[in-house]
């Protein structure tokens, strides 16, 4: 198998090679500019004391920034150098295939017409030999494969009265046609060797199944596409290179092959397909570098694309994150407002029923003294009727001592009731005015419970929304970050030096580097990273 790809495509326009970023040197100072000196030996160690933690710091996160723009930049030309070498194999396999297709032919250069030329040669020999065979009445075969070949040349020593070449130039075809099919086999086996086993381990992508990005799930499609026409491509080669021996598979082919339509005009393809089988092997064989060379070209692409995603989506998560740290700010204040409406509307329904309870106190109160004044009164009512009774007794009688001071007591009595109901007058009227006044303030508090209830539920509500609304941000700022961190992981993975060295021909000197992903990790979050 030719291996899987990692990770469809769009248009796409090449941007320039990478270039490492530029450093910018500081300007010097201006000659006429006097430096400022501390005014005493003492204020300048102080300075110095202040001064040199801050710079020393300051300095190191240049430096680091530095060195990381350097070192990302190196890795970029160490990718795009692998590329190159393995497009350079590429090219010595087009070469190798040129090479043997001028062998093949006999020719200096290349020359469709002289190709066919000698096609044409070929078949007017095998025409004449079948010609010969068929005067002997011997049984003639399609010649599709080396037993065929070596079949017809010893059929034509036995026949032939005298050779008139043909067995000469056949078995010189023979040797010619062997000997190609064995360049071609050593060819397929180089190029496995020397391309497409780099390709398989170089120009595939790290792929986490956790998070789906779009660049990535383009360049697996494409990937993918190359691998299958890649595979079916060589599989096609072997299959036609193993059946030389005993008979071609001749729908094993290439279809719309202008070359081969031009064999098919000079040539008896059906008699002779053999004939067909150098040509098809070498176009299959361009024909596979030219899917090679897309191969790596849609790999820089990617790396481009990588490359443009992540600083897009670098840029869209730091505003992310600003718009999340700011909500998180409105937050916090509506948050607070909520907590100030929930307390005032708790303290106000604190106090309607403070007030409840007094109302009903007073309520009650008022009751207790119109019963009291009620009943005191009706006493008085009696008491005096009893009085008036008795002296209108005493009048008709003669003077009854005990008569007349039961009579004073209960005059005296029916006093001290008028002036205890006046008293409850007052203290009903007291209450009344209270109960009053109490009945205005529960309409107060009423209100400003039914208004508080309303603030805090309008607040509350808009608190819930405003929840859920940061809680889809900050989702939307992890998946930023997740796909930030992915497609890092994804340069850094195809740009790491182990990954690179594999691609030439050299010792692997470089031992393995941390993971990948927490060397990423540590990156992002300013802290130094140990190489192994």
């Amino acid at each position: 198998m030719l291996g899987t790809a990692q990770h469809q495509a769009i248009p796409y326009t090449k941007p320039m090679a990478l270039r490492p970023a530029k450093v910018r040197r500081p300007r010097r100072a201006n000659k006429d500019q006097k430096a400022t000196t501390p005014s005493s030996s003492n204020e300048q160690m102080e300075q110095l004391v202040i001064d040199v933690p801050a710079q020393k710091e300051e300095n190191q996160t240049k430096a680091v920034a530095m060195t990381m723009t350097t070192m990302r930049a190196g890795l970029q030309r160490a990718y795009l150098d692998g590329l190159e070498f393995i497009r350079n194999k590429i090219s010595d396999t087009e070469n190798d295939v040129s090479k043997t297709r001028l062998s093949f032919y006999g020719c200096n250069e290349a020359d469709e017409d002289s190709y066919l030329q000698y096609l044409k040669e070929c078949n007017d020999h095998f025409l004449t030999a079948n010609n010969e065979l068929r005067r002997k009445n011997i049984k003639l075969e399609v010649i599709d494969s080396e037993m065929r070949i070596v079949t017809l040349l010893n059929q034509l020593r036995e026949a032939a009265e005298f050779d008139k070449g043909e067995i000469a130039f056949i078995t010189g075809f023979w040797e010619n046609i062997k000997h190609t099919v064995e360049s071609f086999h050593s060819l397929v086996d180089k190029f496995q060797t020397n391309v497409l086993n780099r390709l398989n381990q170089n120009c595939t992508s790290y792929n986490n199944a956790d998070i789906s990005l779009e660049v990535s799930n383009r360049y697996t499609e494409e990937i993918s596409g190359y691998i299958s026409e890649l595979e079916r491509e060589l599989t096609n080669m072997r299959l036609l290179m193993k059946t030389y021996d005993g008979g071609l598979h001749q729908d094993l082919f290439s279809q719309n092959s202008k070359f081969a339509e031009k064999i098919l005009v000079s040539c008896d393809l059906k008699a002779f397909p053999i004939l067909r089988l150098a040509t098809d092997l070498a176009e299959k064989m361009e024909n596979v570098c030219a899917i090679a060379r897309k191969w790596l070209d849609r790999d820089e692409q990617y790396m481009y694309e990588v490359n443009n995603y992540i600083k897009e989506t670098r840029n869209i998560a730091k505003k992310r994150e600003e718009d999340l740290k700011n909500q998180k700010e409105k937050q916090k204040k509506i948050e607070k407002a909520v907590k100030t409406a929930s307390i005032l509307l708790h303290s106000n329904k604190e106090k309607l029923q403070k007030i409840e309870t007094e109302l009903n106190s007073l309520e009650g109160q008022l009751n207790g003294v119109k019963q009291e004044k009620k009943s005191k009164h009706d006493e008085k009512v009696q008491k005096s009727s009893m009085a008036d009774f008795l002296s209108i007794t005493m009048t008709q009688t003669r003077k009854n001592y005990n008569l007349q001071m039961k009579r004073q007591r209960l005059v005296k009595q029916v006093r001290e009731l008028e002036e205890f109901l006046i008293g409850l007058e007052k203290e009903l009227s007291n209450v009344e005015d209270e109960l009053m006044v109490k009945s205005q303030e529960r309409i107060l508090i009423t209100e400003k419970v039914e208004t508080s209830v309303k603030t805090y539920d309008t607040l509350k509500t808009d608190f819930e929304k405003y929840s859920d609304n940061l809680e889809k941000l900050e989702q939307e700022v992890n998946i930023l970050s997740g796909q930030l961190l992915q497609l890092e992981i994804i340069q850094t993975y195809k740009t790491s030096p182990e990954n690179v060295e594999q691609i030439f021909d050299r010792p692997q000197t470089v031992k393995l580097a941390p993971s990948l992903k927490e060397k990423i990790k540590r990156k992002r979050k300013g802290l130094p990273v140990t190489e192994s």
